[in-house]
């Protein structure tokens, strides 16, 4: 993992490798086929988190006045991976992945409270012709 993967693909593929290398099996059940995958996710699985873990910090700050758009909690799950922030107004620094998410879902909110604010301004919602107002 020294050199930089093209792809995640070719990542997970190194790590699976690392984890769980490839063996020989004679007896094809279900069982062991089945066995075989479940092994495979999972080290697939402890590689991300171990990617996730390993990227730049950013810091991240969810005011309160979110909490009844967004909850209390922030809950995102990038790939399997869980990351909980907290609407308290305080800095968490999580993996930059997870917090352009959480930023996204933020200025989604900003914008939804934008067009309601738009659209209950009734005094200046007027226009002389149709189509002439843009909310």
């Amino acid at each position: 993992m020294a050199n930089k993967k093209e792809t995640i693909d070719e990542f997970v593929d190194e790590v699976v490798e690392e984890v769980a290398p490839k063996k020989e099996t004679t007896k094809k059940s279900v069982e062991v086929v089945h066995e075989h995958n479940f092994n495979k996710t999972e080290a697939k699985r402890k590689g991300l988190v171990q990617h996730y873990r390993n990227e730049p910090k950013v810091a991240v700050s969810i005011s309160p006045f979110y909490a009844p758009y967004l909850g209390n909690v922030v809950r995102q799950i990038v790939n399997g991976i869980v990351v909980d922030v907290p609407c308290d107004g305080q800095t968490y620094y999580i993996n930059e992945t997870h917090a352009s998410h959480i930023i996204t879902k933020i200025k989604r909110v900003d914008a939804m409270i934008s067009r309601q604010n738009k659209a209950g301004d009734v005094k200046n919602n007027f226009e002389y012709s149709p189509g002439q107002l843009h909310i």
